[in-house]
């Protein structure tokens, strides 16, 4: 028997060693116990902060909205603020989300949730928060996971080689290229909008507004207004290259409008997305969704919370 223990012993050590590495490696200190300040927008990590120190006003969504500075925002809104707003969400994945936190703390008063055309787009579905919510109250499944495996061994990777994996930061210098063709005549819009709105307009040729998801998300309104929770849907700002050559040119500003007729009635609209008149110059983007890091998001940072 003590030779039996003894190998069961040994053969649990490199189980222990990985494990080990795991715990020290992976990049979100999930365990708290790097006390690093990771600065990404895992959904698996902010839920789990979320979980640890519930918050009264809350920010639901995708990539958009998910790289405010919350020290910023915080100090707009006089309290703490839950950021739930991870890149790729999808809207289905946020009404999700949004069930979850009310369930974590029913004390929420305030909610930032962001709808664009992009996730009313019913081809546009993901379900991962059954996943999410087991990983995050569940450390085995965290450690078990093979997605957080790879990146825990990606960390080990750039360990190795001298560098660290830094957290992309929607911002760059442009130069003159950017904004003139080779013979020197002016680009209609910066080159990367350009790119990127052939991109987004391939994505949604075939767009069909999400029926199903907008009734869903005027329910979840009607219930924030009978429990007396102030509920913002947030439409993002996109740069023109994005309104004219992709939103006009598809006819899909008629479901945008149709969207914020049906939920109007039951949520304040900060439609930033498709006002009357453009709200931002192309200074002030990233890509047609995001905004730049030191020029765009700091100014709608101000506008949308300070309120």
């Amino acid at each position: 028997m003590p030779k039996l223990i003894k190998k069961l012993a040994l053969s649990a050590v490199p189980v222990i060693i990985y494990f080990a590495m795991f715990i020290y490696f992976e990049p979100y200190d999930y365990f708290g116990l790097k006390n690093n300040e990771y600065s990404g927008d895992s959904a698996v990590y902010r839920v789990r902060e979320f979980i640890k120190e519930p918050s009264d006003i809350i920010i639901m969504g995708d990539s958009k909205l998910a790289h405010f500075d919350m020290t910023e925002v915080e100090k707009l809104t006089g309290e703490k603020v839950g950021q739930l707003s991870f890149g790729g969400a999808s809207l289905n994945e946020s009404m999700d989300l949004l069930e979850y936190a009310l369930e974590v703390n029913p004390d929420v008063h305030t909610i930032y949730f962001g709808v664009s055309f992009y996730t009313l787009n019913e081809s546009y579905y993901k379900d991962r928060m059954s996943q999410i919510e087991t990983i995050a109250s569940n450390p085995f499944a965290y450690m078990l996971s093979f997605n957080y495996n790879i990146e825990m061994l990606s960390q080990i990777r750039w360990w190795l080689l001298g560098t660290e994996d830094v957290a992309s930061v929607h911002h760059k210098d442009w130069k003159e290229s950017d904004y003139y063709y080779e013979d020197g005549t002016e680009r209609p819009y910066r080159k990367n909008l350009m790119e990127y709105a052939d991109l987004i307009y391939g994505v949604c040729e075939n767009y069909v507004l999400d029926t199903a998801d907008v009734e869903r998300y005027v329910e979840i309104a009607k219930m924030c207004q009978e429990k007396g929770i102030k509920l913002y849907t947030v439409m993002p700002p996109i740069d023109r290259s994005l309104r004219e050559l992709v939103v006009e040119k598809l006819g899909i500003e008629e479901h945008i409008l149709t969207f914020i007729e049906q939920v109007s009635p039951y949520s304040e609209v900060l439609n930033y997305e498709y006002p009357q008149e453009q709200m931002f110059g192309e200074e002030y983007f990233y890509d047609g969704f995001h905004m730049d890091a030191y020029s765009g998001l700091p100014v709608f940072t101000q506008m949308l919370f300070d309120r």
